[in-house]
């Protein structure tokens, strides 16, 4: 298989990772370390809004318009120490625990200690399957139910929590 194929079948399984499956099953929960209760206790994060919004107009034998899904997030170092870096996956859910869509996040702001701060993510179409894309731009966020997997936190005096 020539390069090209390989990538977009390597971007496609990256993209539907983390999805209900054809059959209806439930997507595996993301690998979890077993410091996650750690890392969960150390920075709490959410999503607090999200917004839809178009990106670009391209013209040219067809004219289309590419979407994206803003995150307002919001991050709280609840440790004694400054946060230099934080690296996770944001699932989304519906209520009945069937995932909606998997989004990676990494931020690299530092968070000091005990203090909270705002982060916007923006999500284009390209990083989920559109039907993902499409439920959750359609639902409302007190639809959704938000499941935080911290994957790395790392501090400022070089402690890594992974």
């Amino acid at each position: 298989m020539n390069r090209k194929l390989l990538f977009l079948m390597g971007l496609a399984i990256l993209l539907t990772a983390g999805m209900a499956r054809a059959d209806g099953t439930p997507a595996p929960s993301p690998k979890v370390s077993p410091n996650l209760a750690v890392m969960q206790k150390a920075l709490r994060f959410w999503v607090y809004d999200k917004l839809t919004d178009v990106v670009n107009d391209v013209t040219g034998i067809f004219d289309s318009k590419t979407q994206k899904i803003t995150l307002k997030c919001e991050l709280k170092n609840q440790t004694a120490k400054e946060i230099h870096g934080v690296r996770g996956i944001l699932r989304f859910t519906s209520y009945f625990g069937d995932v909606i869509a998997d989004i990676y996040v990494e931020t690299q702001l530092p968070i000091p200690p005990g203090q909270t701060i705002g982060v916007n993510w923006d999500v284009p179409t390209s990083r989920l399957s559109p039907q993902a894309f499409d439920q959750l731009k359609k639902a409302k966020m007190e639809q959704l139910k938000q499941v935080w997997y911290p994957r790395m936190v790392v501090f400022t005096d070089g402690t890594i929590l992974k």
